[in-house]
């Protein structure tokens, strides 16, 4: 399965709704969301997906998910460039996993194997080398289980602390 890299800029963008978003992938266990992937048209459906955070700090990976549409052209999202006929390509994605914050750091992406590929992508839709996408997919899993296990852990805390006995 192919592995694409899609990009959130803060600095161009804020995503006002991420919060809500987050709310609704908590509740519902995905997310569905139309995305840019610049000029890219290559993209298959059922393409493994990442949400890598550049431009402002904290950077790093933060989301992860699957598309599931081919990139559809579209007139650009800036009304002026749009008037100036420019297009952008957009895909539908199904996000699974999305943080408020990086649980990969662009500090740890400096690290081998992923020194090799150039994280501060300016185009969503950035395809992954096969070696580069394994080894994130792994490092990806192993902090979205020691995530999850905290939360357990915090969860059985609270709930111990909760509980009065009679």
């Amino acid at each position: 399965m192919a592995t694409y890299l899609f990009a959130f800029n803060p600095a161009i963008w804020s995503w006002p709704e991420l919060p809500q978003d987050m709310r609704k992938l908590a509740r519902r266990g995905h997310l569905d969301r139309s995305w840019s992937c610049g000029r890219h048209r290559n993209i298959e459906p059922g393409s493994r997906a990442f949400f890598v955070r550049v431009g402002v700090e904290p950077k790093g990976i933060f989301g992860s998910g699957v598309t599931l549409s081919a990139p559809e052209t579209r007139p650009h999202w800036q009304e002026e460039r749009a008037a100036a006929g420019a297009t952008y390509n957009r895909t539908t994605l199904r996000l699974e996993r999305l943080f408020p914050l990086p649980l990969i750091t662009f500090d740890e992406l400096t690290e081998p194997p992923f020194r090799r590929f150039r994280w501060g992508i300016r185009s969503s839709g950035t395809y992954l080398p096969e070696t580069i996408a394994d080894a994130l997919e792994d490092l990806w899993e192993a902090r979205v289980a020691a995530i999850a296990a905290t939360d357990t852990v915090a969860a059985a805390k609270r709930a111990r602390t909760n509980i009065r006995p009679r």
